[in-house]
């Protein structure tokens, strides 16, 4: 899709590459195609033709932002992190300077939490009016510090409407989180609802981790399909509160205020999911949930000229959603450019630029301390180094001298050609090693003294005699020193020079037989031992220990004859913590529990063994 100038081509919900830094990033988008070939997140940007991105789950802290994550040529940033927990939850949105610049921007969305550079004790509901986005939901000091201190929510005003991105909590309707969960979801609803009836148009993006009709659930849809819409089971579904609020919020209740601009496009479109299990390798049969949206004002829907998902783009478990705006709206009964409502007054008129920008929001990540006034690292290399001389007793040209090389000399290196090499100078009279100059005779550039003759030197080993005493009788008297050929039958022996071999090796070593060339002595050699010998195979012992360490491979499938999986159990019950093998292969568009047996299926089979 080629871009178009005037167009905002696209809002992206892309928790989807889940920046996970430490890790990375997680599942790391780079380590994917398309990304994979620039590995940078303006060129990521482009490839998405996207204007605003948006990112949920970073599962980073502030400190862990880099320039390339904030010093982006022509875009900004804004994030907001957990105030506790480490590596947890997250949101960032992106703008392109060149198409989009916000006026306003807060972190939360409660409006508890303390602006950046604001007095004291100074929330964003506290500010002047005219420096509130507003819509504030009414909720407690205590517990709206509780619920935006996990850093799920970032809102931005571009002046046409109001950005919310959001992660919202995920929890199972028996959980503990659940309380927290339906309070952070009413909160959003209520600032959503309150800044409407204020004249405000809304777009909210992100993981709602709701799946609300069946027909957005893999799950919910087989189940259907087996029990019928009017079952207990699918009813039970269906009324739970978060599913409920979510209907309740969009087209087409009574109670809408927003529309769900995606499903707007595709209303009847099965398997539309954005959310795949990656323990059961869900995502290949397609077996997964609709999670994330663009859901936008009712009186925007004709704004927006296509939506949809892209599950083509990998990264992580979800896929990007996206909606473009047309590059022309009608605005209380006549047309406008876009491009001209989404900036600061002035900036835009009829597409054109007419000034350059003012200064972004102060939440902008350009303005925190640590990258105020920073350049990214390309514009630092940019500038010329100037090449300094090295100036030694009146010589106008050194080489640095490498201290160690063959032979215990020290040899000269050549300077590389844009080493930066700082001056030098000398006072008169001290006392510098002076290296020869090239015109004097000398074999060697610089003489270093030779090692002592009293240190032993080092022989080169290449393969040594050494052999393994597995048995040595108790020898005395003269037959103790009487040479003795070694015995194949009791030793292993592996064969090198005798010039190989150290010189304080070859004497008085208890463990190297040497035969002797020297003058025959006149001795008894001792009677050999009849006792029976165990003999050991070093290469057989070694396999065994090998074999007992080593993990035990992989059966085979029945149904594919592959090798199987290995999981572990984590429902509660006596085989907890129990692991088992399966079928490799990905799960098909019926789920887990329809499994096949046959061979040719390209689905996971039955096939299940315990581990141990």
């Amino acid at each position: 899709m080629s871009m178009e100038s005037g167009t905002i081509k696209r809002i992206i919900c892309g928790l989807i590459f889940r920046l996970k830094i430490n890790r990375l990033f997680y599942r790391n988008p780079f380590g994917y195609m398309p990304w994979s070939e620039t590995k940078n997140f303006g060129t990521m940007f482009d490839i998405l033709e996207a204007d605003v991105v948006c990112f949920q789950e970073l599962k980073i802290q502030s400190k862990d932002l880099r320039d390339d994550m904030v010093l982006i040529p022509g875009w900004d940033s804004y994030f907001t992190f957990p105030k506790h927990k480490k590596g947890y939850s997250g949101v960032a949105i992106y703008t392109r300077q060149s198409k989009i610049s916000p006026i306003k921007a807060e972190e939360g969305i409660t409006g508890h939490l303390l602006p950046t550079g604001a007095a004291r004790n100074t929330s964003y509901r506290d500010l002047p009016e005219d420096q509130q986005i507003g819509g504030y939901p009414t909720i407690d000091k205590e517990d709206g510090v509780v619920l935006d201190s996990e850093g799920r929510g970032l809102v931005v005003d571009f002046g046409l409407f109001v950005l919310i991105g959001t992660y919202c909590p995920v929890g199972r309707e028996d959980s503990a989180r659940q309380d927290f969960r339906m309070a952070w979801l009413k909160a959003l609803d209520e600032r959503i609802r309150n800044l409407t009836k204020m004249g405000k148009r809304v777009i909210t993006v992100g993981d709602l981790n709701i799946a609300p009709e069946p027909i957005d659930s893999a799950d919910a849809w087989e189940m259907q399909k087996r029990l019928g819409p009017d079952s207990s089971e699918m009813l039970e579904w269906n009324e739970t509160p978060a599913k409920k609020l979510l209907r309740n919020l969009c087209e087409p209740s009574e109670e809408a205020v927003m529309v769900d601009v995606v499903r707007q496009f595709f209303p009847d479109r099965v398997a539309m999911y954005t959310h795949w299990e990656t323990k059961i390798n869900a995502r290949p049969g397609n077996y997964g949930s609709r999670i994330d949206y663009v859901v936008a004002s009712s009186s925007m829907k004709d704004w927006f000229e296509s939506a949809d998902i892209q599950n083509g783009l990998h990264g992580s478990d979800h896929c990007p959603v996206y909606a473009v705006l047309k590059p022309e709206i009608e605005l209380e009964g006549e047309k406008r450019v876009l491009l001209d409502l989404v900036n600061p007054t002035g900036v835009f008129v009829g597409g054109e630029r007419k000034q350059e920008l003012p200064p972004p929001p102060k939440m902008s990540a350009r303005l925190i301390p640590h990258f105020r006034g920073r350049r990214s690292i390309k514009d630092m290399f940019q500038r010329k180094t100037v090449a300094k001389v090295v100036s030694i007793a009146g010589s106008s040209t050194q080489e640095p001298v490498e201290p160690s090389g063959e032979n215990g000399k020290a040899r000269v290196l050549a300077p590389a050609e844009d080493a930066d090499l700082p001056s030098t100078q000398v006072e008169p009279g001290s006392r510098l090693a002076k290296r020869p100059l090239d015109n004097e005779p000398n074999d060697d550039p610089l003489d270093l003294p030779e090692p002592s003759q009293s240190t032993p030197k080092k022989a080169r080993t290449t393969a040594v005699a050494w052999t393994v005493k597995l048995s040595k009788p108790r020898q005395t008297g003269r037959s103790s020193q009487s040479p003795m050929k070694p015995s194949s039958q009791y030793t292993s022996t592996l064969i090198a020079s005798e010039s190989s071999i150290p010189a304080d090796c070859l004497e008085n070593s208890s463990q190297l037989s040497v035969i002797s060339n020297d003058d025959e002595t006149t001795s008894e050699a001792p009677k050999p031992d009849t006792t029976p010998k165990k003999i050991v195979d070093l290469a057989e012992s070694r396999a065994s220990w090998n074999k007992l360490f080593t993990k035990p491979s992989a059966p085979l499938c029945d149904g594919h004859s592959e090798p199987a999986k290995k999981m572990q159990t984590r429902k509660p019950g006596l085989n907890n913590g129990r692991w088992f093998w399966m079928c490799a292969r990905p799960v098909g568009p019926s789920g887990p529990k329809e499994r096949s047996g046959r061979s040719n299926d390209e689905w996971r089979c039955d096939y299940f063994k315990w581990y141990r």
